[in-house]
C-alpha cells in the first residue's frame, strides 16, 4: 500500500488543533478573530474520523474469516488500548486521591466506578456510560472501536452490493440528523454529548471508506488546487451567527458536507501526487506521534496548566504562547510515550498476533499476511 504523505501530515496537524481547541477553554484568548478560528478546530475531530475510515478500507484484506476477524480486532487493539488503559489509569488514580481527600483539584474529577468500567473497556460511547468522565477525548476511541468491531460487514457489503450501501449508509443518517433537528435534538456533531457518540462517528467513518472504495474521479490540477484553496478561506474566515449574534461553527449535515469535500479534494490530490504543504518531511515524521498526542493532551494540560501562574492570562499574545507551550509539551511526552511504551508494546502485540495468525495459514494466506505486515 503506497503512503498518503499529505494524510500523515494530516493527522499531526488534527491532533495538534485538537489539544489547542481543548486547552482555549483552560486559558481564554481575548481577541474574536483567533478565538473563533480556533473553535473551528472542532472540525478536525470529524476529520480523524473520514481519516479512520479512510486507512482502514486502503488495506487488502481478502476474504473474511474468523481468524482473520480476530486478528483484525486484536491488532487494532494493541494499537489504541494500551495507551488508553495507561492514560485511564492515571486519571483513575487521580479520581481515588480526590475521593480519599489526598488531593483537591480545581475541578472535581469522576468518581462514578459504573463510569470507570465503561470507560475502562471503551463502552462509554455506546450509551452505556458518561463520555466526558476522566480522559475525556476517550469517547472517540470507544465509538472508533465499535466501528472496528463492525468494519469487516462493511467491507463485505461494499464489495458485495458496491460502494453505493456506504453512500446510502452515509445519507440515511445525515437525514436523521435533519429528523433530530426538527424534533429539538442535538445536532449529528454534537451526538457525544447525548454519551452516544457513534451517531457521530458512523457517518464519517463510512466516508472514509467511500472515498477508497468508489471509482476515483481525476479532478484537473487547477480545480484541485481552486477546491482546496476555497475550502481554506471558509475555515479561516466563515463564522455562522446564531440567532442571538454569538459566533457560532458549522454543525450538522453542513460542517459534514463541508469537510467531505475537503477530504475528497485531498485525497484527489494526494492520489495524484500533487504538492501540497502537508507533505512536508517533518509532518510525516512527527505523525507517529499523532494518538499519544490526543490520547495523552488531556493529562498532559492537567498538570500543565495548574502549573503556570495566572498572570500569563493577561494577554492575548500570553494566552497564545502558554497554549502554544502546553501543546509542544503534549507533542513531547507523546513522543517519549511512543518510544518506550507505544511503539514497543505494540510491535510485540503484533508479532504475537502475526504468529497466532500465521499458525496453520496456506502459503497464498502467508502472502497477504506479510504484506498487510508491511502496509503497518
Amino acid at each position: 500500500m503506497q503512503r498518503l504523505p499529505d494524510f500523515d501530515g494530516l493527522r499531526f496537524i488534527l491532533c495538534l488543533g485538537i489539544a489547542t481547541f481543548h486547552y482555549s477553554f483552560r486559558i481564554p484568548i481575548d481577541n474574536e478573530f483567533i478565538t473563533s478560528v480556533v473553535l473551528r478546530f472542532s472540525y478536525f475531530t470529524d476529520i480523524f474520523f473520514i481519516v479512520s475510515g479512510l486507512f482502514l478500507a486502503r488495506r487488502a484484506y481478502g476474504t473474511w474469516d474468523r481468524r482473520q476477524y480476530f486478528a483484525f480486532q486484536a491488532k487494532r487493539l494493541a494499537r489504541i488500548y494500551p495507551l488508553h488503559v495507561a492514560t485511564f489509569s492515571c486519571f483513575a488514580l487521580i479520581s481515588i486521591a480526590y475521593a480519599y481527600g489526598f488531593i483537591n483539584p480545581n475541578a472535581q474529577p469522576d468518581t462514578n466506578w459504573q463510569n470507570a468500567i465503561t470507560q475502562l473497556f471503551l463502552l462509554h460511547s455506546w450509551g452505556l456510560g458518561s463520555t466526558f468522565s476522566y480522559n475525556y477525548v476517550s469517547w472517540s476511541l470507544s465509538a472508533l472501536f465499535l466501528m472496528y468491531l463492525c468494519f469487516p460487514l462493511f467491507d463485505v457489503l461494499s464489495k458485495r452490493f458496491g460502494v453505493g450501501i456506504l453512500a446510502a449508509l452515509i445519507i440515511a443518517i445525515i437525514g436523521g440528523e435533519l429528523l433530530t433537528r426538527m424534533l429539538g435534538g442535538p445536532s449529528l456533531t454534537r451526538a457525544q454529548f447525548t454519551n452516544f457518540g457513534i451517531l457521530r462517528v458512523l457517518p464519517s467513518f463510512l466516508f472514509g471508506m467511500w472515498l477508497v472504495r468508489h471509482q476515483n474521479i481525476v479532478l484537473p490540477k487547477s480545480l484541485t488546487y481552486l477546491g482546496l484553496t476555497i475550502c481554506l478561506l471558509i475555515f479561516l474566515f466563515y463564522s455562522p451567527a446564531d440567532v442571538d449574534g454569538h459566533t457560532v461553527v458549522l454543525e450538522g449535515p453542513a460542517r459534514l458536507i463541508f469537510l467531505y469535500v475537503f477530504t475528497f479534494l485531498l485525497y484527489n490530490a494526494s492520489t495524484q501526487g500533487l504538492y501540497t504543504p502537508l507533505q512536508w518531511s517533518g509532518f510525516a515524521n512527527l505523525s507517529r506521534y499523532s494518538f499519544g498526542i490526543f490520547i495523552l493532551h488531556p493529562l498532559v494540560g492537567l498538570f500543565f496548566f495548574n502549573a503556570i501562574p495566572p498572570f500569563w492570562e493577561n494577554s492575548v499574545a500570553g494566552s497564545l504562547f502558554i497554549i502554544a507551550a502546553g501543546v509542544t509539551v503534549a507533542v513531547l511526552v507523546a513522543a517519549i510515550s511512543w518510544k518506550i511504551f507505544e511503539n514497543p508494546i505494540n510491535s510485540w502485540l503484533v508479532a504475537k498476533i502475526n504468529k497466532w495468525q500465521s499458525h496453520g495459514a496456506t502459503l497464498p494466506f502467508k502472502n497477504q499476511l506479510k504484506a498487510n505486515k508491511i502496509q503497518q
